[in-house]
């Protein structure tokens, strides 16, 4: 195992085929021997993992299992139509404005990135394959639920501290709902400074055939590197979800983004 990466899918794998099997719930003691680590390197890989909601302790049990991200991660994967659709769609974007780019569906109450590509400034954290990140403070977060109203809003949200993101992150259900009403007619989401302090995210919804949301496409950009780019990146960046929903096409059993009646 010669990278970070390679390590902690041989983590994740050591985890699951504990699961699955007669061991139960394996503790880091056992994941250390399985993978040939030292202990306390794979305590730091569980901390990330259970970060990105990969794994998660085992209720009252001692030991690790997957966790909802990961299985989160395996259904978003699993369409491959908008895997592969995005990946093209989100280099352009990177090619064109020099930033980073990413793919995000639903998970609970949090936006799972599913594909990204980076750019000369990798390290924002949304744009990390398997991330998890606020719904309600995020750039994909808002565009994945621009079409909620704010009482569905209210319900899907129903005991969300709204605590942490940026400076400008909305601080109530009726906050981000007015956010949304801006947005939701420009069809692309303009999160200034939401999420982290200096940094706008331009998110935009990726519908299937019937119309609703499974998915957001964005970029993101740091405020001092704006300079009037704004108009053209909504722009290239509401084109480039409207490409992609040609491209993948719908698929019926994806509607976990969409509001209830």
């Amino acid at each position: 195992m010669t990278t970070t990466f390679d390590r902690g899918l041989a983590l994740l794998d050591a985890i699951l085929e504990a699961e699955l099997g007669s061991a139960g719930y394996p503790g880091n003691a056992q994941l250390a021997d399985s993978i040939g680590l030292d202990q306390a390197t794979v305590s730091r890989m569980l901390k990330d993992l259970a970060a990105l909601g990969l794994v998660e302790r085992a209720g009252r049990a001692p030991g690790w299992r997957i966790g909802p991200g990961y299985f989160a991660l395996a259904a978003a994967a699993g369409d491959r139509d908008l895997l592969t659709g995005a990946r093209p769609l989100l280099r352009g974007l990177v090619a064109r404005w020099h930033e980073p780019a990413w793919l995000s569906v639903r998970s609970g109450g949090m936006a799972l990135t599913v594909e990204a590509q980076l750019s000369h400034w990798s390290s924002y954290v949304a744009a990390t394959p398997g991330a998890r990140t606020p719904i309600w403070c995020t750039g994909p977060g808002r565009a994945l639920l621009l079409d909620h109203t704010e009482q569905q809003l209210a319900e899907l949200l129903d005991g969300v501290e709204f605590t942490g993101g940026g400076p400008r992150a909305a601080r109530d259900v009726a906050a981000l709902a007015a956010y949304n009403s801006t947005d939701r007619a420009a069809g692309v989401v303009v999160a200034d400074r939401e999420f982290e302090h200096d940094v706008v995210d331009f998110s935009a919804p990726v519908r299937d055939g019937s119309g609703a949301v499974v998915a957001a496409l964005s970029l993101a950009v740091p405020r001092f590197r704006l300079a009037g780019r704004s108009a053209g990146i909504a722009e290239s960046v509401a084109g480039a979800a409207r490409a992609l929903e040609v491209r993948a096409g719908g698929r019926e059993g994806r509607r976990a983004g969409r509001p209830g009646p």
